[in-house]
């Protein structure tokens, strides 16, 4: 899937997965993916299939902050 995509075509496929999902594409954006998965994401190398299968094992994992290397849970600020 080698075909540069603009950053708004990848906010959109955030969105999409992360309605789909049932997750904030923030919160994906922010807390799953690294600098190096959005410029995959970019240059075509992450297809919405892959995407799909980390967005929802991260989900199942309570959403770590795998992007800035931690692993605690997810908890909502009130």
């Amino acid at each position: 899937m080698e075909n540069q995509q603009t950053i708004e075509q990848c906010k959109k496929r955030l969105f999409k997965i992360g309605i789909k999902l049932g997750a904030s594409p923030k919160l994906i954006s922010t807390r799953l993916l690294s600098t190096d998965d959005k410029k995959d994401m970019v240059d075509g190398l992450l297809d919405d299939s892959s995407l799909e299968t980390a967005v929802e094992v991260w989900i199942k994992n309570k959403m770590p902050d795998y992007a800035n290397g931690k692993t605690e849970p997810y908890r909502p600020k009130y």
